[in-house]
Protein backbone atom coordinates (compact mmCIF):
# COMPACT_ATOMS: atom_id res chain seq x y z
CA UNK A 1 0.00 0.00 0.00
CA UNK A 2 1.00 3.59 -0.50
CA UNK A 3 1.85 5.95 2.31
CA UNK A 4 -0.10 9.06 3.30
CA UNK A 5 2.53 11.23 1.60
CA UNK A 6 2.18 9.29 -1.68
CA UNK A 7 -1.61 9.62 -1.58
CA UNK A 8 -1.20 13.36 -0.93
CA UNK A 9 1.22 13.80 -3.85
CA UNK A 10 -0.89 11.77 -6.28
CA UNK A 11 -4.05 13.68 -5.26
CA UNK A 12 -2.22 16.97 -5.72
CA UNK A 13 -1.02 15.93 -9.19
CA UNK A 14 -4.41 14.69 -10.38
CA UNK A 15 -6.30 17.72 -9.07
CA UNK A 16 -3.81 20.15 -10.63
CA UNK A 17 -3.93 18.30 -13.95
CA UNK A 18 -7.73 18.37 -13.88
CA UNK A 19 -7.69 22.14 -13.28
CA UNK A 20 -5.31 22.65 -16.22
CA UNK A 21 -7.50 20.53 -18.49
CA UNK A 22 -10.66 22.39 -17.45
CA UNK A 23 -8.92 25.70 -18.22
CA UNK A 24 -7.74 24.33 -21.57
CA UNK A 25 -11.30 23.31 -22.47
CA UNK A 26 -12.54 26.77 -21.49
CA UNK A 27 -9.85 28.39 -23.64
CA UNK A 28 -10.80 26.30 -26.69
CA UNK A 29 -14.49 27.01 -26.06
CA UNK A 30 -13.78 30.74 -26.18
CA UNK A 31 -11.65 30.19 -29.27
CA UNK A 32 -14.74 28.76 -31.03
CA UNK A 33 -16.22 32.25 -31.13
CA UNK A 34 -13.17 33.73 -32.86
CA UNK A 35 -12.48 31.25 -35.66
CA UNK A 36 -14.49 31.02 -38.85
CA UNK A 37 -14.03 27.27 -39.41
CA UNK A 38 -12.68 24.13 -37.80
CA UNK A 39 -15.47 23.69 -35.30
CA UNK A 40 -15.26 19.91 -35.46
CA UNK A 41 -11.59 19.93 -34.49
CA UNK A 42 -12.20 22.36 -31.63
CA UNK A 43 -15.18 20.31 -30.45
CA UNK A 44 -13.03 17.16 -30.45
CA UNK A 45 -10.27 18.88 -28.46
CA UNK A 46 -12.78 20.30 -25.97
CA UNK A 47 -14.42 16.89 -25.55
CA UNK A 48 -11.11 15.12 -24.98
CA UNK A 49 -9.93 17.76 -22.51
CA UNK A 50 -13.18 17.50 -20.54
CA UNK A 51 -13.13 13.69 -20.50
CA UNK A 52 -9.54 13.57 -19.24
CA UNK A 53 -10.28 16.32 -16.70
CA UNK A 54 -13.20 14.32 -15.29
CA UNK A 55 -11.04 11.18 -15.12
CA UNK A 56 -8.30 13.11 -13.28
CA UNK A 57 -10.87 14.55 -10.88
CA UNK A 58 -12.25 11.10 -10.11
CA UNK A 59 -8.77 9.66 -9.57
CA UNK A 60 -7.88 12.62 -7.35
CA UNK A 61 -10.96 12.19 -5.19
CA UNK A 62 -10.36 8.46 -4.74
CA UNK A 63 -7.24 9.11 -2.67
CA UNK A 64 -9.02 11.59 -0.40
CA UNK A 65 -10.27 8.82 1.87
CA UNK A 66 -6.74 7.95 3.03
CA UNK A 67 -5.76 11.48 4.08
CA UNK A 68 -6.72 11.48 7.75
CA UNK A 69 -5.08 11.24 11.16
CA UNK A 70 -4.76 7.55 12.13
CA UNK A 71 -5.10 8.40 15.84
CA UNK A 72 -8.26 10.55 15.97
CA UNK A 73 -9.61 10.35 12.40
CA UNK A 74 -9.36 14.09 11.72
CA UNK A 75 -9.25 15.11 8.07
CA UNK A 76 -7.64 18.46 8.91
CA UNK A 77 -4.08 17.24 8.27
CA UNK A 78 -4.38 18.51 4.68
CA UNK A 79 -4.75 22.19 3.82
CA UNK A 80 -6.34 22.82 0.42
CA UNK A 81 -6.39 25.79 -1.92
CA UNK A 82 -9.40 27.57 -3.37
CA UNK A 83 -9.90 24.95 -6.09
CA UNK A 84 -9.57 21.96 -3.75
CA UNK A 85 -5.98 21.22 -4.67
CA UNK A 86 -4.04 19.96 -1.62
CA UNK A 87 -1.38 22.45 -0.61
CA UNK A 88 0.14 21.43 2.74
CA UNK A 89 0.33 18.07 4.50
CA UNK A 90 0.87 18.44 8.23
CA UNK A 91 3.00 15.88 10.07
CA UNK A 92 1.25 16.74 13.34
CA UNK A 93 -2.50 16.48 13.75
CA UNK A 94 -4.02 19.92 14.47
CA UNK A 95 -6.72 18.39 16.69
CA UNK A 96 -5.03 15.71 18.82
CA UNK A 97 -1.43 17.05 18.38
CA UNK A 98 -0.02 13.56 17.76
CA UNK A 99 2.98 13.09 15.47
CA UNK A 100 2.00 11.30 12.24
CA UNK A 101 4.40 9.03 10.33
CA UNK A 102 3.64 10.12 6.77
CA UNK A 103 5.90 7.51 5.14
CA UNK A 104 4.29 4.48 6.82
CA UNK A 105 1.88 2.50 4.57
CA UNK A 106 -1.76 3.22 5.32
CA UNK A 107 -2.62 -0.43 5.99
CA UNK A 108 -0.03 -0.55 8.83
CA UNK A 109 -1.83 2.03 11.04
Amino acid sequence: MKSIREYFNSRKLFMFLALVLYCLALFFFQLCFLVKGGYVTLFAVISLALVFAVICSILGHRGKGFLFCPKCGSKKIVKTTLFGIPEILYDECPECHEKIDLDKPVNKD
